[in-house]
């Protein structure tokens, strides 16, 4: 659907206005593939059998029509599936492929599928107004075809169906309208600055965001972290919205903490003039009550439906200072029975700038939330990606496939039960023992790669071929059904983007190395995006990681001048922190957070380790050496209010904040900025050498081993570096003293991979060094 709200035209599909509710989706039924391949086949035994019969018969036909409505222009385009010939004329039909029990009463088959008969509704109607049609007398009937078992039952609409049309167009000017209100309204609202004054580099920075955005669709804008780039690129964002040139703004993160600074400065720009929605997970929407209890699996608004109506929800009157705020979506969730999560997504096209995560346009599973959006236009979208440099290993993650035989051979219980073949059961036990047969923690042969793909192929098309009650099979079990056609793609990737292997017994995983295809082709379909970062660079390794060309991307740097002087860094050497040897240095590294505490009286040091394990032997260290220090280590797999709340905590409680690098904490808390002045980082944090990250080497054979280790290990370890350093010092005057605690930080190899402001370090070789660099600050 593409909406013009200042000329009131309209562009959709019959498909689009049929369907249109005001009401979200449910996503009840998951996304099944293989269903939409069954009714395929299907619509092409029901075509078959129309040519023996009416050889005349066309199929597939276009019908494009101008309607006026309510001063509304629409531009509706379709294909009616079949155009029959008959004495008196012509008959309209649509074929329709569905899971009931047929013959069914025509009264129960208008309710539960009152979107087809819309569709063949409006064809009828627009095929009256043109002139190929002219003078011929037409009638329309849907074929219902019971997907099980092909038995069929033809339904012919009466005159009085015809009425569906305009009812479809009479619920679409509301929404048409608020669209043009929004439009005005985002006109004439004051869009305050993103700063009152303008700090070093700032303005800059706007000036070169401006000429990139003119040069090229996708802009690469690296500034340091505290440097004011989220409210630069906001204010660069309303201000193309306002002069139309679009319509609605995605800004993604890949962590959620991230989400709460860019919130803040957006309600500080826009007030209440504009609408935004933050679009957070089913987890953070859960509830339990009387009314609703939400579920983890995606039968949760099942009834989404009967509860809208039910309940008389109207979106444009959610929005309570500019947004439906996750709190309130509860509260109306357990008063109406709507399921929070569905309550928020529904309000998603009423707002003209919406706030997620990555998942939301990169994850396959998790598109359908934003881009199933009525009046959603990609090319009419700005994209704004924060954390970029996240971006390649998240999206590599949400395109990999895990399969567990034993999970498969529950899933085939559960489909024999619901009445499927022998054949289909068979080549999914065949595809188990498969999967079991393969040595755990090593890539798959050739031979066996072929082997799973020739059973994973076979698997599909059988799902196709066979028929069986999937009302009977439980949600969790297609999913996993589902998984056997990923893999089918997955397994016929070229090899050096993607490793096949068991992870352990049983478990066969594709797990996706380079997903830069799958980056630009999303990125392609939106007006403009802006990739923005503190650590962008090296630039040309990122580019080649998203797939862009160097031709098709402009560089938006923000330079701070003062972050120089801003950090007094020295490089301990006195310790190896590699994992084989870091249990040698367990105390040293104790007794140096413990020198570091005693050094920063009343203001806790923050200490970034690679990973919580690492974090908690060193704590139980300390706590031996001086039972008096106490150690805050960052909690696990909490949400956005208690992150927040462990950093308020411990900022006023803790000698010392241990946090992990590459966290949320790491990359997405912003509070420690002018709050901390003391920081350990302890080791690179290199990722653990496994089979994904030698593969990972051995994808660029043309690279020398240095370069790949380089790009593969160093470059991803010193940008997390980067990220938590950049956290600490967020403006000029701000200062910072920096111990890098780890020999190897010295080596070349990792040192040339500091920023510059970091690179002015002092060594230490000794327990006296760390003494005297601390009295010369």
């Amino acid at each position: 659907m593409r909406i013009d709200p200042i000329a009131r035209t309209v562009e959709l599909s019959v498909g689009e206005l049929a369907a249109f509710r005001n009401i979200p989706k449910s996503d009840s039924q998951g996304y099944q593939p293989w269903r939409a391949a069954v009714g395929q086949q299907w619509h092409k035994t029901s075509e078959a059998q129309l040519r023996q019969v009416t050889p005349e018969a066309k199929f597939e036909v276009p019908i494009q029509a101008i309607w006026r409505h309510r001063e509304w222009s629409l531009q509706i385009q379709g294909r009616i599936d079949q155009i029959i010939p008959t004495v008196s004329g012509i008959v309209l039909r649509e074929v329709k492929t569905v899971r009931a029990e047929l013959p069914a009463s025509e009264e129960h088959l208008m309710l539960r599928y009152t979107n087809y008969f819309a569709q063949l509704a409006i064809y009828w109607e627009l095929s009256s107004a043109l002139p190929e049609f002219d003078a011929i007398e037409s009638n329309a009937e849907l074929e219902f075809i019971d997907i099980e078992n092909g038995a069929i039952q033809t339904v012919s609409l009466s005159p009085d169906h015809r009425a569906l049309f305009t009812q479809q167009l009479d619920a679409l000017i509301p929404f048409l309208n608020d669209r043009r209100d929004c439009r005005m309204r985002l006109e004439q609202a004051r869009i305050h600055p993103a700063f009152e004054t303008l700090r070093e580099g700032q303005s800059k920075l706007f000036s070169e965001l401006e000429t990139a955005s003119l040069q090229s669709k996708t802009t690469l804008l690296e500034a340091p972290t505290g440097f004011g780039k989220t409210g630069i690129v906001l204010e660069h964002a309303l201000r193309q919205m306002q002069q139309g040139i679009f319509e609605r703004c995605i800004y993604l993160t890949s962590k959620s903490t991230g989400q709460l600074e860019t919130i803040r400065q957006l309600r500080h720009m826009i007030g209440e003039n504009l609408r935004y929605v933050q679009m957070r997970n089913r987890k953070e929407h859960h509830i339990e009550s009387s009314a609703h209890t939400c579920s983890d699996n995606i039968e949760c608004d099942a009834n989404i439906g009967r509860n809208w109506r039910a309940a008389d929800i109207d979106p444009p009157e959610l929005f309570r200072e500019g947004t439906l705020s996750i709190e309130r979506a509860k509260a109306i969730g357990a008063e109406t029975g709507v399921c929070p999560y569905a309550l928020t997504k529904g309000c998603l096209p009423f707002a003209e700038i919406w706030i997620g995560d990555l998942n939301y346009v990169f994850s396959p599973a998790s598109q359908n939330v934003f881009f199933d959006q009525y009046g959603f236009d990609p090319a009419k979208t700005l994209l704004i990606i924060d954390e970029a440099h996240n971006l390649p290993d998240r999206t590599a993650d949400t395109l990999s496939v895990e399969l567990h035989a034993g999970n498969l051979l529950f899933v085939l219980e559960e489909i024999r039960a619901a009445g499927a073949s022998r054949r289909l059961l068979a080549i999914g036990n065949e595809l188990c023992r498969c999967i079991e047969s393969q040595p755990k923690g090593r890539r798959l042969s050739t031979n066996a790669k072929y082997e799973c793909l020739d059973l994973c192929e076979d698997f599909s098309r059988q799902l196709q071929e066979t028929h069986f009650d999937f009302q009977l099979v439980a949600p969790f079990a297609t999913e996993i059904i589902w998984r056997i056609s990923q893999l089918v793609h997955c397994l016929n990737e070229p090899d050096h983007q993607w490793l096949y292997w068991v992870t352990e017994n049983g478990c066969l995983r594709a797990t996706c190395l380079d997903a830069s295809d799958w980056i630009t082709r999303n990125i392609s379909t939106f007006g403009s995006t802006i990739l923005m970062s503190a650590t962008l660079s090296p630039s040309d390794s990122f580019r080649d990681s998203c797939g862009l060309k160097k031709e098709d991307v402009s560089l938006a740097i923000g330079h701070a001048s003062w972050r120089r002087e801003a950090y007094q860094v020295a490089i301990d050497c006195r310790v190896d922190t590699r994992y084989k040897q870091r249990d040698k240095h367990y105390l040293t590294t104790a007794e140096t957070i413990a020198f570091l505490i005693h050094q920063s009286p009343g203001i806790p040091v923050a200490v970034f380790f690679s990973s919580y394990q690492y974090a908690e032997n060193v704590k139980a260290y300390l706590n031996t050496f001086d039972s008096t220090l106490r150690a805050m280590i960052q909690p696990r797999g909490v949400d956005l209010s208690t992150q927040e709340n462990f950093i308020d905590e411990g900022l006023i409680l803790a000698d010392a904040l241990f946090l992990i690098l590459g966290s949320s904490y790491a990359e997405g808390v912003d509070k420690l900025g002018g709050r901390i002045n003391t920081v350990m980082i302890v080791g690179p944090a290199l990722a653990e050498v496994n089979l994904i990250q030698e593969s990972k080497l051995q994808a660029h054979p043309d690279l020398s081993h240095e370069v790949s280790f380089r790009d593969v290990y160093i470059i991803p370890a010193m940008r997390r570096i980067h990220q938590a350093l950049g956290r600490i010092v967020r403006a000029p005057g701000q200062k910072a003293n920096v111990l890098l605690h780890g020999r190897r930080f010295a080596e070349p190899i990792y040192y040339q991979q500091l920023a510059e402001e970091y690179q002015a370090a002092r060594e230490i070789h000794t327990d006296a060094d760390i003494i005297d660099w601390w009295s010369s600050l």
